[in-house]
Order: structure tokens, then C-alpha cells, then sequence
């Protein structure tokens, strides 16, 4: 995912996203403030809701930080690597 397809997604570079739980019971991550569709959903069924009981939220939430690194560590690297396929400009 490109820093164009970021911006588009949530529609700048800073963006603050919130979890909330939706009328269904789903977890949702939506940028603040925001009624649109959120960005991503998580839904557990019954019997991992009653596991997890009061932590179900700070499960989703961790889902997601760990999304959310994957996706900046990908574009990092990606960013590297086009730092690393530029020709030197003097060679020695």
C-alpha cells in the first residue's frame, strides 16, 4: 500500500482512528469522529466472547496494533528498497 493509497484511505497523513463497538456487538475501526464505514471490523463468536469476557476489546485492539505495524513494516521496507535500487551517483 502506497502513502496515496494511506492518504485516500483515511484521508490524510495524521489520521486518529478509534475502535468502537457497533450496534451488532462488532468491533470496528473507523477514523474518529467518522459515521463512514469503518476501516476494518472484528467479530467474535459467542464462545471466544465468553473466554475472553471483559478483555474482548483489548484483543481486538491488539489485532489491530498488529495490523497496523505490519502494514507500516511493509511500507518501510518498501521505502528501503527503493532507496537501495538507486545507481550511486560516484563510484570509487
Amino acid at each position: 500500500m502506497s502513502i496515496q493509497q494511506l492518504k485516500e484511505l483515511f484521508g490524510n497523513q495524521e489520521a486518529v482512528l478509534e475502535l468502537v463497538q457497533l450496534e451488532g456487538g462488532e468491533l470496528a475501526l473507523r477514523n474518529a469522529g467518522s459515521e463512514k464505514e469503518p476501516l476494518v471490523k472484528i467479530q467474535f463468536s459467542d464462545e471466544v466472547k465468553a473466554i475472553l469476557g471483559e478483555q474482548t476489546p483489548v484483543v481486538a485492539q491488539h489485532m489491530i496494533q498488529a495490523a497496523l505495524f505490519g502494514l507500516l513494516e511493509k511500507q518501510v521496507n518498501e521505502w528501503q528498497a527503493e532507496v537501495l535500487d538507486e545507481q550511486p551517483k560516484f563510484l570509487s
